[in-house]
């Protein structure tokens, strides 16, 4: 395979401990990526996750059980920081705040990195972090604020691939759902800050023709069912459970639906401008970031399913506006979170830090 010599970080090893969502997507599209440019890579992640195959095409994986217990942390921590060091890492990152109890010390030989996809709420488990990176600048904003020297806080946001030419879309009489109907997607954990309520209380409005495919997991799914059964639209909220590639879903469907009180990025804005989608989203801190109201997607007030119904219907009544933001989100797209511009601004990164020891 060729790769791109330009890029000079050698070997990277990774802590996540994360489940199933956007910020997984984007970390096996990350390791790929690098993979691609002939980083050598090792992970250390939970067992049986869905994406564990697919990240271990270009990564070596080891599996671990991330005990709570001090004791037992103390020992695991100083199984992964032996075999960091063995695999001869030059850079260690780990993902989100709960890796960071994870991180092996930083020396001469190997720096350490935490990259958040969410906003901190404090450093006391930071102790073998030194910089920070941050998806959007609201967290690096909110990070320096807390007391993060400004030095060590980086802004690199997320990038996705770009669907195949030939990606075959779901087929929609395999999800009763019909033809002819117009798909409102939503993807996320089934937790109160998504709010996939506000679009099951929307369908209630929205014409007949309009149906909702939700995907994703979580502990809120059996609340949902049994909402959208009250409120009689259990036959067009269907309900898809996790799927590891929504791609062909997202082909299938009409508009990207972003309901979430809480979003510091939004990775589902990005997938949908990349599926050629038009976006409508709630003005949660990611969101509020990304799009460009009226240009590149269309935002209302966080949990007022009426102002999230009337965004959806202005799009069910102009075409000339579903067209437009389509061709606003994806120039948007192409221009700011291209893999080539993410991943070089990670391994200047990367590779700075370690150079700098």
């Amino acid at each position: 395979m060729a790769t791109d010599r330009s890029v000079q970080l050698q070997k990277l090893a990774h802590i996540h401990l994360g489940v199933d969502g956007g910020a997984e997507r984007f970390f096996v599209r990350l390791s790929r990526a690098l993979a691609k440019r002939g980083v050598e890579q090792i992970a250390f992640i939970r067992p049986d996750r869905s994406w564990r195959d697919e990240l271990a095409a270009h990564c070596d994986v080891r599996e671990l059980k991330f005990s709570r217990s001090h004791f037992k942390r103390h020992f695991i921590r100083w199984g992964i920081s032996r075999e960091i060091r063995a695999f001869g890492a030059t850079s260690t990152l780990g993902w989100m705040s709960p890796a960071s109890k994870w991180l092996p010390k930083p020396g001469r030989e190997m720096r350490t990195f935490l990259r958040l996809g969410d906003f901190p709420d404090g450093f006391h488990t930071y102790g073998n972090v030194e910089d920070l990176i941050g998806n959007t600048p609201e967290i690096i904003r909110q990070a320096i604020e807390m007391g993060w020297p400004e030095e060590r806080a980086h802004m690199i946001s997320n990038f996705v691939d770009p669907l195949p030419e030939d990606l075959a879309p779901v087929s929609r009489a395999d999800y009763d759902t019909p033809e002819d109907a117009t798909v409102l997607i939503a993807l996320g954990r089934f937790v109160d800050r998504k709010r996939f309520d506000l679009i099951v209380k929307a369908l209630a409005k929205l014409p007949g023709t309009v149906h909702a495919w939700l995907i994703g997991d979580g502990e809120l799914l059996d609340d949902m069912k049994t909402l959208a059964d009250n409120l009689g639209v259990a036959s067009r909220a269907h309900f898809l459970g996790w799927q590891r590639d929504p791609t062909p879903f997202l082909k299938a469907a009409d508009i990207l639906v972003c309901p979430s009180d809480d979003e510091p990025l939004g990775n589902v804005v990005l997938e949908g401008w990349n599926a050629g989608l038009p976006v409508v989203a709630t003005a949660s801190q990611g969101p509020s970031w990304l799009v460009d109201h009226g240009k590149t997607g269309l935002l209302s007030p966080c949990g007022e399913e009426e102002k999230l119904s009337a965004s959806i219907e202005s799009l069910l009544s102009s075409q000339d506006l579903r067209q437009a933001l389509v061709h606003g989100g994806g120039a948007y797209l192409a221009e700011h979170y291209s893999e080539d511009g993410v991943v070089r601004a990670y391994d200047k990164l990367l590779t700075t830090g370690a150079s700098q020891r």
